[in-house]
């Protein structure tokens, strides 16, 4: 059994591609998720409508990395280094529903960027259909989920490096090259 990934788990998955392609997946046992999706909202300014690392303060990133590694979420970052986008976004995913097959995790929700749902579709159902899996999965706009910014926080840290990789590292549970 995967450690990461408690049965039944929701995860949720957001992408940086400036220097290396990231998927970063952010996991909650079932029995937490309405707890989480009440903590990690209030996170935000006031007026906020979502957290986004890209426009966020330094002081608001720092502040959210703590509270979201207090809501229970951990994270999982799958990285292809130096492939074009269309190469690298499909040996990630493909690592991230093998990993969520063998858990038996139950619901998979993707930060929707309508460029990429179709091949999002191919790539996450084929796995689904071949093995008869009951993994569900959606596409949701980041202020309609909001445990999607843990995974959007996580990825983006990585990509800005430094000292940011080091203040993300308690979501942090594994990183897994998916360079071929």
């Amino acid at each position: 059994m995967n450690s990461f990934i408690p049965p039944g788990a929701h995860v949720f998955v957001d992408e940086s591609k400036t220097k290396a392609y990231y998927v970063a997946a952010s996991v909650i046992a079932p029995a937490d998720v309405v707890a989480a999706r009440q903590a990690i909202p209030a996170l935000c300014r006031p007026g906020q409508r979502r957290v986004h690392f890209k426009g966020e303060s330094d002081s608001s990133r720092n502040a959210f990395l703590k509270g979201a590694a207090r809501a229970g979420l951990t994270t999982r970052l799958y990285v292809a280094r130096n492939l074009p986008d269309k190469i690298a976004r499909p040996l990630c995913l493909e690592r991230l529903i093998d990993d969520l097959l063998a858990a038996g995790a139950s619901r998979l929700v993707l930060e929707s960027d309508e460029s990429l749902e179709q091949a999002d579709r191919r790539i996450i159902g084929q796995p689904l259909r071949s093995r008869g899996e009951n993994l569900k999965y959606l596409h949701c706009k980041p202020h309609e989920e909001p445990l999607l910014w843990v995974s959007d926080a996580v990825a983006w840290c990585h990509q800005r490096g430094g000292d940011w990789i080091s203040r993300a590292a308690p979501l942090v549970q594994n990183i897994v090259n998916c360079d071929r």
